[in-house]
């Protein structure tokens, strides 16, 4: 798991080091530093995958130059990034040092520790969606060379799907079990589909031009439509369900806005699930303007479905200077909040007392 993110003089950030728990949210105004952290976040992933495999790999992002990166208005001289995980049993701190007289510089510490030594070769996976996730398409590409992929973007889940989903999900302690549900992959799907959304999905392989094509059925009908029939938001939705149940235990789960399309019901559902997976070992960071996730989030606390002491919430903002403050939200067992900083998805409350004339 990531316990521990530190950014250094990187964009609108002077210094930020922020826990990170089992289930992490990110909130805050536009351009307030929330996608920098994840960039911060995913840099590091990327950057050890390329020390451990001894190959280049911009699978999440391309830094850039040094002077486009660097904190001007606090005129940095290096970035610095350092994410602390915890994995097989052992520990170890990632440090990335980016400057302009020495380049990119990478160094995995083993922390001192009573337990054994990271296994290096055996690593947990990090599935990052991005805000311009894959969305509606008369078909999707078949991802025949590495197929258990679901791409940068989300392109590959269908294919995912459509070549494993009559087999069990790969973490068994995943299965939703009602005694109604299967536990392949598709019956997985459509149940939290169902549940999210009223749909299930259907995909069928084009072996011929290596395409998948995807149809959607109303739970209470047979008949299956392509996407551009249904709800955008039901494409939207099913891709990042497909997306955490590829997942297993141990594995990190980076979301940009799950709300895109979404009704306030399936966004609080959405957390439900994602509850559900963490509690079970799922790590989950999302990022989100929404104040029906952040309150999803506040229920599932209180419903005891998320711990109180593995959930980190965050608001972020830009002081006067333009650079990113960050205020760590506590919440008690009733999901309640003991600290609220002004701008914390208060807008519902100020556009009401208006209405009111208050």
């Amino acid at each position: 798991m990531l316990s521990r993110i530190l950014v250094e003089g990187y964009k609108s950030v002077d210094r930020i080091e922020m826990e990170l728990g089992e289930f992490t949210l990110l909130s805050g105004v536009n351009s307030s530093g929330k996608s920098t952290i994840i960039q911060a976040l995913l840099y590091i992933v990327q950057e050890q995958k390329r020390v451990r495999q001894g190959n280049k790999n911009d699978q999440y992002i391309e830094m850039g130059k040094f002077a486009d990166i660097k904190n001007h208005v606090k005129g940095a001289k290096a970035v610095i990034f350092e994410l602390d995980m915890e994995e097989n049993g052992g520990f170890h701190t990632s440090r990335i040092k980016i400057s302009a007289e020495e380049g990119i510089t990478t160094t995995i510490l083993e922390t001192p520790s009573e337990k054994k030594r990271p296994d290096y070769t055996e690593t947990h996976s990090l599935v990052y969606l991005p805000v311009d996730r894959i969305g509606v398409e008369k078909a999707y590409d078949l991802h025949t060379e590495a197929s258990k992929e679901i791409g940068s973007h989300g392109e590959y889940t269908y294919s995912f799907l459509a070549m494993y989903g009559q087999e069990p999900i790969p973490e068994p302690m995943f299965v939703y079990e009602t005694g109604e549900v299967g536990m392949s992959l598709n019956n997985q799907v459509n149940y939290w589909l169902e549940y999210l959304m009223g749909f299930h999905v259907q995909t069928d392989i084009v072996s011929d031009v290596d395409q998948v094509v995807v149809t959607y059925s109303n739970a209470k009908n047979n008949r299956y439509y392509r996407a551009k029939n249904v709800g955008t938001g039901v494409t939207y939705i099913a891709v990042l369900v497909i997306a955490a149940l590829t997942c297993k235990s141990g594995d990190t789960l980076v979301v940009e806005n799950p709300e895109i399309h979404l009704h306030p019901r399936a966004q609080s559902r959405f957390v439900e699930f994602l509850a559900y997976l963490s509690a079970r070992g799922l790590q989950v960071i999302l990022e989100t303007h929404s104040d029906h996730i952040y309150n999803g989030v506040r229920k599932c606390v209180k419903k005891k479905t998320l711990s109180k002491d593995e959930t980190a919430v965050y608001f972020l903002e830009l002081d006067e200077s333009m650079q990113t403050q960050v205020h760590r939200i506590k919440l008690n067992e009733q999901g309640a909040e003991e600290n609220h900083p002004y701008g914390l998805f208060d807008q519902f409350d100020d556009d009401l007392d208006e209405l009111l004339g208050m």
